[in-house]
């Protein structure tokens, strides 16, 4: 990774960052898909960024310059997820699930198509990838759909229902798997609801012809997780779609270099230390920071 450079005096020191957008929440009108992973921008040295990508553009701060921070929030039932933005860096919101009255949403990572949308949304370059599209499966439609599922960071979707999975950083110290797409929602002549990913919610499944049926969950907050899809509607009882798990920012440089002076009041944050290195988390808010 290329990493972001801030100038102690004469002195650059190396600053990895982690920038993770809100996941898109799913849809669920007639079986809605799975909401995507919000964008996944990092630049930890041996780790990717999404898409998979290898490399981020080289940025340089100078002492005393104040950096917007803004950590994205999870979009709600039938919403695209909010954009993280670090500097002039930003992480696009995951998009949301399509279902019978709603459009799917593009995103870092797209989300899941469904009945009357069937193509699923597109990722963002070097942030995410496509969801996956809706299918049917044997005769007794639409018992047996599958409602698409939400992309994910690092690879797209593994199954049609199921969602695309996230990746693994160690920034703060410890392994966290952030960036999963949200599970699609499915009819019952299927076994189950799609499962998410690494921080993404599970789809539904319906109750038509009698079936016990599932709710979706939420993507998990700060993991940029998407939405699982839902079903209401004629068939079956409701079971209505989930939101998308927040975002988060993560800031790790050498812990004998200068702190961070000022950090507005509207960010939630957390200071810890990394071995030989300090780790600043933020997890909700806006404002700005200066070195």
């Amino acid at each position: 990774m290329i990493p972001i450079w801030i100038l102690d005096g004469n002195d650059p020191f190396r600053l990895d960052y982690l920038v993770i957008a809100g996941g898109g929440g799913g849809s669920d009108y007639g079986g809605g898909g799975g909401g995507g992973a919000g964008g996944y921008l990092c630049a930890m040295p041996g780790e990717d960024s999404g898409g998979p990508s290898s490399s981020l553009a080289q940025i340089i701060y100078y002492g005393g310059e104040s950096i917007t921070v803004t950590v994205g929030a999870g979009g709600s039932r039938l919403a695209n997820g909010n954009d993280s933005v670090f500097g002039n860096l930003t992480s696009i919101g995951g998009g949301r699930g399509a279902d019978q009255n709603t459009a799917v949403g593009n995103g870092g990572s797209g989300g899941g198509g469904a009945s009357g949308n069937l193509v699923a949304g597109a990722g963002t370059m070097n942030q995410g990838n496509t969801g996956s599209d809706f299918v049917t499966s044997g005769s007794n439609y639409p018992a047996s759909y599958q409602a698409g599922a939400g992309g994910g960071s690092r690879t797209e979707p593994v199954a049609s229902f199921d969602a695309g999975y996230g990746i693994t950083s160690a920034i703060t110290g410890t392994s966290v798997a952030r960036g999963g797409g949200g599970g699609g929602s499915a009819g019952s002549g299927v076994g189950r609801g799609g499962y998410g990913r690494d921080g993404g919610g599970n789809g539904a499944k319906n109750g038509y012809f009698g079936v016990t049926p599932t709710q979706a969950t939420a993507g998990t907050t700060n993991s940029g997780g998407g939405g699982g899809g839902g079903y209401q509607g004629v068939y079956g009882l409701s079971t209505f779609a989930a939101s998308g798990g927040a975002g988060i920012i993560v800031l790790r440089y050498p812990s004998y270099r200068r702190d961070i002076s000022t950090i507005a009041a509207g960010l939630t944050y957390a200071k810890t230390t990394s071995g030989s290195f300090t780790v600043y988390t933020f997890t909700a808010g806006t404002g700005t920071i200066t070195f």
